[in-house]
Parts: C-alpha cells; sequence; structure tokens
C-alpha cells in the first residue's frame, strides 16, 4: 500500500503537466503518421522527467519509447499511450487522454521503481485510427524485451475486460475485355458481372455464418460509362470476426469465392490486402483482476464490456496475442459514446481531466502490484500460456 500511495502523490503532483499534454494534442488534432506536434508534447515530457526518449523508433517519424530502468531485477512494464484523431471528427475517441494517462503512470512508477526493480518504458503509438502503428512497431521488434502491455482507452464506463473484432481488410479486382455495349455487346466481357454475383453469395452466407463473424464490402468501380461493357472493377471489404482463425477462414472462402467467379465468367482475378489486419483483443485475467480492485479502490464503479457500448477493432490486439497485455476503459462522461461530437467535447475539458487522474493512477497502482510481487508476475505469464494454447 506505500507504494499504492507514492504513485497516486505523483500522479497529483503532475497533474497540470498532464493537463497540458492532453489540451495540446486535443487543440491539434493530426491524422495518421502525421502527429507531429503530439510527438513532440509527448516524448518533451518524458525527457523533462528523466526518461531516456527515442523519437522515431521502427521508422516510424511519430514513434516514441521512453524507458526508465532501476537497474535492478525484475519485469519490464510497458505502458503505451495514443495520440491521433479520428478523420474528421477531431478527438473524438479520446486519445489525447490516453497519451496522458500512459505518461503519467510512467512518471509514477518511475517514481518507486528504484525501491522495487524493474523497468518502465512509455511508448507514444502513432496511427491506431486504421494506419497500424503499433503493428509496424511490433513487427520492427520495439516491444521485444516487453514483460507486460497495457493501454487505457477513455470512454462512457470504466470496464477492465474488452472485446474486439480481428479483422482483415482486402481489396479485389476483376478484368474483362471492354466493349460498346449497344453496338458489340458480343465481344466483350463484363467485370462487373462476378462482382454482382460475388455480393448475392456474400448475402446468402450471412444465414450460415450468423455471428461468427462478417463480410462486409462496397463496390468502388463499377466501370466508367453505362454504354460500355466494364473492363475492370473493383470491389472493397472487411473481413471480421471475434476469433482470428475464423476470420481468416472467411478470408480464404473469399478469396476462392472470387476465384471460381473469375473461372466461370471468363474474367481475371487479383486481390490486395488493405493496411494491416488487426487482431481480437486478448486481455490477460491477472492484468484485469489487478486493475479492478485498484479501480475500485479509487472509487470507480467498474462496469462487465457489453456488446451495447459498441465494438470496434485495435492494434493493440496484435500486442496481446504476443506480450501479456490488457485493453481497458476509464470513464470520461456516462451515456457518451465515442465517435461523436459531444465525446470529443467532454474529453477536451475537465471530465476529460478527471480521467486522466484516474487512469494514470490506476494504471501506475496495478504496474507497482507487479513490481512488488513475484507471484503476481508469474500468474500473468501463466495466464498467458494458457491463452496461447
Amino acid at each position: 500500500m506505500e507504494y499504492k500511495k507514492k504513485v497516486q502523490d505523483r500522479v497529483e503532483a503532475i497533474m497540470p503537466d498532464l493537463i497540458v499534454l492532453s489540451d495540446t494534442i486535443w487543440n491539434n488534432p493530426e491524422y495518421n503518421f502525421q502527429e507531429y506536434i503530439a510527438c513532440e508534447a509527448f516524448s518533451s515530457l518524458l525527457k523533462k522527467y528523466g526518461f531516456a526518449v527515442e523519437v522515431g523508433i521502427a521508422g516510424l517519424e511519430t514513434a516514441v519509447k521512453a524507458t526508465f530502468s532501476s537497474g535492478k531485477k525484475g519485469p519490464h512494464i510497458g505502458l503505451f499511450g495514443e495520440y491521433d484523431a479520428v478523420p474528421g471528427m477531431g478527438h473524438s475517441c479520446g486519445h489525447n487522454l490516453m497519451a496522458a494517462m500512459a505518461v503519467g503512470a510512467g512518471e509514477a512508477v518511475k517514481s518507486v521503481i528504484d525501491e522495487l526493480g524493474g523497468t518502465v518504458s512509455v511508448f507514444g503509438t502513432p496511427a491506431e485510427e486504421g494506419g497500424g502503428g503499433k503493428v509496424i512497431m511490433l513487427e520492427k521488434g520495439v516491444f521485444d524485451e516487453l514483460d507486460v502491455a497495457m493501454i487505457l482507452h477513455s470512454a462512457n464506463e470504466t470496464v477492465v475486460n474488452d472485446i474486439s473484432y480481428s479483422k482483415t481488410d482486402v481489396i479485389v479486382d476483376f478484368y474483362g475485355v471492354k466493349s460498346h455495349a449497344a453496338t458489340f455487346p458480343e465481344e466483350g466481357i463484363s467485370a462487373l458481372t462476378p462482382v454482382l454475383e460475388l455480393f448475392n453469395i456474400i448475402n446468402a452466407m450471412r444465414l450460415e455464418i450468423a455471428e461468427r463473424g462478417k463480410i462486409l464490402g462496397i463496390i468502388t468501380k463499377g466501370g466508367d460509362e453505362p454504354i460500355f461493357i466494364p473492363d475492370h472493377c473493383q470491389a472493397k471489404f472487411t473481413v471480421r470476426s471475434f476469433d482470428m482463425k475464423f476470420k481468416f477462414e472467411l478470408l480464404d472462402r473469399l478469396i476462392s469465392i472470387c476465384q471460381s467467379l473469375a473461372s466461370v465468367t471468363n474474367t481475371k482475378f487479383e486481390y490486395k490486402l488493405d493496411g494491416y489486419s488487426y487482431e481480437d483483443i486478448r486481455n490477460n485475467p491477472t492484468l484485469e483482476d489487478l486493475l479492478k480492485q485498484n479501480f475500485i479502490s479509487l472509487g470507480e464503479k467498474v462496469m462487465p464490456r457489453r456488446k451495447e457500448l459498441g465494438i470496434g477493432c485495435t492494434d493493440m490486439g496484435n500486442v496481446t496475442h504476443e506480450i501479456p497485455g490488457l485493453q481497458s476503459y476509464v470513464q470520461v462522461v456516462p451515456n457518451l459514446r465515442g465517435h461523436t461530437v459531444e465525446f470529443e467535447e467532454a474529453v477536451g475539458g475537465p471530465e476529460g481531466h478527471k480521467a486522466i487522474k484516474t487512469g494514470a493512477k490506476a494504471l501506475a497502482m496495478t504496474a507497482a502490484d507487479i513490481l512488488q510481487d513475484a507471484k503476481i508476475y508469474e500468474k500473468i505469464q501463466l495466464d498467458f500460456k494458457d491463452m496461447k494454447l
């Protein structure tokens, strides 16, 4: 309890800095891989606190790694922040708060780590809103030394467990032969025919797929002029499931259907993946239990994760497949969903500032639990091994 009191006190002491950081990011919304103002504010504050800071890691200009080591044996804990905005909607997802919570928690853990041992790293991760910043950083080995990875997201309820889709986006192209549809239709091969049939088949598959997954798509190119039989048509799909394995089964089936349609329509088929796959979140149950107790001790009402709150995708899911970790939520205001104008206003005001304090304290307290008790760390690792089976 002594260490938990110390980290809470440190968060209280640096709240003015954290509010300035959050407000700077909120007032300057920046999008995928363009978060220059946010990156500078994030990294500068960590330098001020005495962390060893690297900017531009993994070949990403706006990615940050800030580390402080006690020089003693112990777990290496990673605290993740995000700071990209939602295209066209500013910080309606509250990433400005997430950045401030990560820095606040990191500095609070640093205040006790010389006594507890171990290492703490704070990461600024760009382009969560579709760009896959964490996926790139993961693939480049940035997180290889971590034993635990944690992130807190702003929300309308405080929740420790999480669900998210595993998703892969794909673009499919069909090629035929162009001809004048009114005068010489027999000379053409329509690239639109397999696209239309593809949507009919996907629609017919909904019953058997049920709630196990989704294939959602749009036609992005259906031809140039109605007087011509189109020689190139294109569609874009997002394939999703709560189960990564079933997601890939659906993707394979989609590609197989496309290939069959190309064969029967005498067209040519090509496809390419669109961006990075985001995998389903795999929260570590021991980390969830620790965080829940710390939230409760701070006076938070911890709610179950409900589908009604909305379900999306996150590149933090990929991290939890490789490192024991979690993504959890801290309440900003009740009854306001993210990605709305009202939520954007809330995360830039007093309610958002209060959430920074609560979230930073809860993260730091959870890290202190892990650092001071080897049995807890062992249980986290056992949970992770069970998840990987």
